[in-house]
């Protein structure tokens, strides 16, 4: 039995207006434990719409979202508990820091859990180990931190929570190299320590390709893929013809084809490519 499923999930904004539309089309996937998804699709192709449903923020116009086999939107309580069980960090988490503290921030998810203050303390000391926030800025006000630091202190009040599975919405957007590199970093480690499913709304082809195992394509609101990463970015023109790129370290081993070079196209990580040339060279007697 898959951890999350959507059932022929539909969701229309405006609806019965003029001005209705249909954001999310007929969508049915199923998100395993341990899986570590990246949604990418070109604006306003249903990303954010998506995710926002699968705990139970939005509801269907029509369909299904399945946790553990049961419908999150069975009863107001079991609706209540998934925002615990499937924890959404959105865009820009750190502008909607409100407490006066970054420990009060990073707690009110485990307090709103109904958790004795032990283990509220608890969960918030292991989620700032997570995300590299010191004890030390706990009494701080958060707006006193660093962008990246607000950021990683927002993303740390959704771990504290222990979600069985994290989503994040373009968790490394408007950073630079650095803040995007350690938001990388923290989220992998999080996921090898805890075995929990993440799933990582972005743009960037490169993050998806080093980060995931398997790729959802969204394309005006309906699942053009959910396979795979290599599998994804090996559909290079359908990828062109929707309007989105295949990552950098691909468009390399695309221009080695075109000017003759015995190489393969399904590149898309450093540790691949590494290969790839090693193999390439060895038949050339370079190596």
């Amino acid at each position: 039995m898959a951890l999350l499923e959507t059932q022929n999930l539909t969701y229309a904004y405006s609806r019965g207006t003029p001005f209705e539309v249909t954001a999310v089309d007929d969508v049915s996937i199923s998100i395993e434990k341990g899986d570590f998804i990246g949604i990418i699709g070109h604006t306003g192709s249903g990303k954010s719409t998506l995710v926002q449903h699968l705990n139970g923020i939005l509801k269907p116009t029509s369909g299904k979202i399945l946790f553990n086999g049961e419908d999150i939107h069975s009863s107001k309580e079991f609706t209540r508990s998934i925002r615990f069980k499937v924890g959404l960090c959105f865009q820009y988490p750190e502008y909607q820091l409100f407490e006066s503290t970054v420990f009060d921030d990073i707690a009110y998810g485990p307090k709103n859990m109904g958790l004795d203050k032990a283990q509220v303390e608890e969960h918030v000391l292991k989620a700032c180990e997570f995300v590299g926030i010191k004890t030390e800025l706990l009494k701080k006000s958060p707006f006193d931190l660093s962008g990246g630091e607000k950021r990683r202190v927002a993303i740390a009040g959704v771990m504290a929570m222990e979600p069985e599975i994290l989503i994040l919405d373009e968790p490394t957007a408007g950073l630079d190299p650095k803040g995007r590199e350690k938001i990388e970093k923290m989220i992998n480690e999080y996921r090898n320590v805890t075995n929990n499913t993440v799933i990582i709304v972005s743009h960037s082809m490169d993050d998806v390709a080093k980060n995931a195992s398997k790729v959802l394509v969204m394309n005006k609101g309906r699942v053009e893929f959910f396979t795979g990463v290599g599998e994804v970015f090996s559909n290079i023109e359908r990828l062109s013809e929707i309007g989105l790129d295949v990552p950098s370290i691909t468009q390399v081993f695309l221009e080695l084809k075109k000017r003759g070079y015995n190489v393969r196209t399904d590149i898309y990580s450093v540790k691949k490519a590494k290969e790839e040339l090693l193999r390439l060279f060895g038949e050339r007697g370079v190596i």
